[in-house]
């Protein structure tokens, strides 16, 4: 139960650095800023992000689980962390990594849909869900 407890408590301390983390994205903040404080937040949780990027989507839902049974709060972070380093490559131009790292979130988002509301701090799986439809649209070529 404590360690429980201390889990949730660093999802949601996690969840507030990452918040800001998207506010310096969505302000443009400077790229080699962002990627540090990224890799920085995502180790912190446990998380190689670098190793992240190069799973493949089968890959990657395997490692969000233990024993058969999805890990809310590990799929989670790996969404958020996803998310953003998507949005991040996406403002810099980088098509292929930022679809990438978006398709792999938004199947993470889909996986704790509405099982994330029990998580501390997480904002609306919906509204991740919309913000990452919505990039990838921006990221398709214009016809």
């Amino acid at each position: 139960m404590a360690q429980r407890d201390f889990i949730l408590r660093m999802i949601e301390r996690f969840g507030q650095m990452l918040i800001a983390l998207r506010n310096r994205i969505l302000r443009g903040d400077h790229p080699q800023q962002i990627e540090d404080s990224l890799l920085a937040g995502s180790q912190q949780v446990g998380v190689d992000l670098a190793l992240v990027r190069s799973f493949t989507l089968e890959s990657l839902l395997m490692f969000v689980g233990k024993e058969g049974q999805l890990e809310l709060d590990r799929a989670w972070l790996m969404a958020e962390i996803l998310s953003l380093d998507g949005l991040q490559s996406a403002r810099l131009g980088q098509v292929e990594p930022a679809r990438d790292s978006l398709l792999k979130a938004r199947a993470l988002y889909d996986l704790v849909g509405s099982s994330g509301s029990m998580l501390i701090g997480v904002p609306d799986i919906r509204d991740r869900l919309r913000e990452i439809d919505e990039a990838l649209r921006d990221l398709e070529p214009e016809a």
